[in-house]
């Protein structure tokens, strides 16, 4: 590993220490639309749960939080402690009140139980997961009728968006759309 890729790893691949919140800050301002366009297509509403995957500095799991406001429930799941506190900094006022709650976690570990959450929401960290047991648990932990939505910048997805599309298909979500926005890949899955 070259050391561009280190710095660029520990900012962005596997946030950590002082590069990590450069990279979480970076992110905050960078994905503002995205996170936005992502909460928007999960169609969340007032006292809905909704799951935030990898959500960085916290950007998502704020949007997401007013958007089940009132009685809603947001859970965010990250394995980086500096993007959990990042994200616990922008948003301490509906982490005390509950509103909010932050845990470490995966895709393929979200400590969800079964069909608890109404909406799983990913940006840019599809291409982290090991994305078959990260969809079987995204279906496992969705109602029935529970909605996905992942975007990803295109120039960091390591597969095709079709690809995409046929493993969410292979853990069980019906009417799987792929749609391009700016520099995004959107997939937007329901379940059966």
């Amino acid at each position: 590993m070259t050391l561009l890729t280190r710095a660029l790893d520990a900012a962005f691949g596997h946030p950590r220490g002082v590069a990590g919140r450069l990279g979480g800050s970076i992110m905050a301002r960078g994905n503002r639309e995205q996170e936005r366009d992502a909460v928007a297509a999960a169609s969340l509403s007032s006292g809905e749960c909704a799951l935030v995957i990898g959500h960085g500095p916290g950007l998502g799991v704020v949007l997401a939080a007013e958007a089940v406001s009132p009685g809603g429930h947001v859970i965010g799941v990250d394995p980086s402690d500096v993007m959990r506190t990042m994200a616990a900094e922008r948003s301490a006022g509906a982490v005390q009140t509950g509103d909010i709650e932050l845990r470490t976690g995966t895709a393929e570990h979200t400590g969800c139980a079964t069909g608890s959450v109404d909406a799983a929401i990913s940006v840019n960290n599809v291409m982290h997961w090991k994305r078959a047991t990260g969809f079987a648990e995204l279906r496992r932990v969705l109602r029935p009728g529970g909605r996905l939505v992942v975007s990803v910048h295109r120039h960091v997805l390591d597969v095709e968006p079709g690809r995409l599309r046929a493993e969410a298909e292979a853990a069980g979500f019906v009417d799987v759309t792929v749609a391009y926005r700016d520099r995004a890949v959107e997939l937007v899955g329901f379940r059966a």
